[in-house]
């Protein structure tokens, strides 16, 4: 009893210490907090600013909602959601900015409202909202318009072409859109996106000539995620123009800023920042605590002492419960352990059925084998891919594909992967036609390239394809295996 007792009086002390943490310091963190993570921002260390964006936001919801703390919490908000959003987190993302914006909207921060409404496009658009995203980017298009915020309207008449129009096929007005991003003015960097993406639109209207003169503009970039998509734009025009021996140039370009491009994002991941947030908060309010010890002592042991007399008499009042309770918990404890003992042993049954299910799968004859590897090979899809994964030229590109061939493809698969496709939809019965095709390219082994030139798209496209599989159809937005390894554990 007597350690049950020292427990709740250091309960107590801490609970008067959390009292006498005056508001206008944690308001003076919070904006020291918020400062350090932009500065992280622009150092392009996007996990230690998304983890002082959420100390931030920690200190300023436990403060009183004055117009300075809900300004400061729009902006953590605000840049906390660019940072979820850099990492594929749409929804989170778009929690964020909808509550920076109603943060902004009560302090009738203008230029705050439009930034807001423009990350809201940026989130839903992601999410191949298109119709919605259009609405937030005219939001912020009238405020920048009633501001004069040529900055702004640069970067929007930007995003707007390359993100809405692109994206819905309306190239002209892409086209229009960019150019006059470019007149207004832009960054270095952004100069060389527009250049990419003026490059793209021209290769979708067939302007071949102008398509390559801002590809080779943008190529002044040292990004290599921007050179990949370049290149990949000019073996797309030199393989239709019949120039191979350039096609192969860009190829090979292509695929070694697309290697340089994965290794920068190799280590990027948001979801590690929130699972250790919270222990790293313990920690910090603790070393606050200790740094706060001063003639509050005294008001502490007298709160103590108080406490101590209640405490005192509610324990022996309840003493006896107490006892009672803990012989129940013993009884509960015991039947659970049994239960536990029961499962193991259902989940032991269960793997060594699966295993032998397996072995049986594995076991078939070598003539059967190679039976079937044959019958796949027949398969236009199959013959295709392989085709593709040798060498990339122009017979190997020069394919077509029908429906009948992707259902025999899918009915091969799951000869050789004992019913892929029903058991995939029966555990994701959200995935579409074409998103099982996807699933059994990927079971088969085919690279991301191979598979994106069977889907006739660009590689990252294919790549937030993947994502948004993963997150929308699959429910596992919050599984950090990849999307192969989640196709192979089928």
């Amino acid at each position: 009893m007597n350690k049950n007792l020292r427990t709740l009086i250091l309960m107590t002390a801490v609970l008067a210490l959390a009292a006498c943490d005056s508001a206008t310091k944690r308001l003076e963190q919070a904006q020291a907090i918020y400062k350090e993570g932009v500065e992280l921002r622009e150092q392009r260390r996007s996990e230690e600013a998304a983890e002082k964006f959420l100390q931030g936001l920690a200190l300023v919801q436990r403060s009183d909602k004055t117009s300075e703390t809900v300004q400061l919490e729009g902006q953590l908000c605000d840049n906390l959601g660019a940072m979820y959003l850099k990492h594929g987190l749409f929804e989170e993302t778009f929690m964020q900015h909808q509550q920076a914006l109603t943060c902004f909207k009560q302090t009738a921060d203008s230029t705050g409202m439009m930034t807001a409404y423009r990350n809201s496009g940026r989130a839903v658009r992601a999410q191949e909202q298109y119709t919605q995203a259009k609405q937030y980017y005219d939001s912020a298009f009238r405020i920048a318009t009633f501001i004069d915020d040529e900055a702004m309207l640069a970067d929007l008449y930007l995003e707007m072409g390359r993100d809405y129009y692109m994206e819905t096929g309306n190239f002209a007005k892409g086209i229009e859109s960019v150019n006059q991003a470019l007149e207004i003015g832009l960054g270095d960097n952004d100069t060389d996106i527009a250049h990419m993406t003026l490059g793209i639109l021209y290769y979708y209207t067939r302007e071949n000539d102008k398509a390559k003169s801002f590809l080779n503009e943008a190529l002044r970039s040292e990004r290599a995620g921007l050179k990949m998509s370049v290149y990949q734009t000019l073996y797309a025009i030199a393989e239709s123009e019949g120039d191979y021996q350039k096609a192969v140039q860009y190829h090979k370009l292509f695929t070694s800023n697309m290697m340089e491009a994965d290794a920068e994002h190799a280590n990027e991941n948001i979801q590690r920042i929130k699972s250790e947030y919270e222990l790293k908060a313990q920690q910090s309010e603790l070393e606050s605590l200790h740094r706060t010890r001063d003639l509050k002592l005294y008001l502490i042991i007298a709160l103590a002492v108080i406490a101590l007399l209640v405490i005192l008499l509610i324990v022996r009042k309840k003493i006896s419960d107490n006892k009672l309770e803990m012989e129940r918990f013993g009884r509960q404890v015991e039947r659970d352990q049994n239960r536990i003992h029961e499962l193991v042993s259902d989940m032991e049954t269960l793997i060594r059925t699966n295993d032998e299910l397996r072995r049986n799968q594995q076991n078939l004859p070598p003539k059967d084998l190679m039976s079937i590897q044959k019958i796949m090979m027949r398969n236009k899809v199959m013959a295709t891919a392989q085709a593709l994964s040798e060498e990339i030229n122009n017979d190997s590109l020069n394919f077509e594909l029908t429906d009948n061939d992707w259902n025999d493809f899918i009915s091969l698969t799951d000869l050789i992967f004992d019913g892929f496709s029903q058991r995939l939809l029966q555990l994701y019965p959200k995935l579409s036609q074409w998103d099982v095709r996807i699933c059994c390219l990927s079971k088969n082994g085919f690279s991301n390239q191979v598979i994106s030139i069977l889907l006739d798209t660009q590689t990252d496209s294919y790549y937030k394809r993947k994502t948004r599989i993963k997150q929308k159809k699959m429910d596992l937005g919050d599984d950090n295996r990849s999307f192969e390894e989640i196709v192979n554990a089928v």
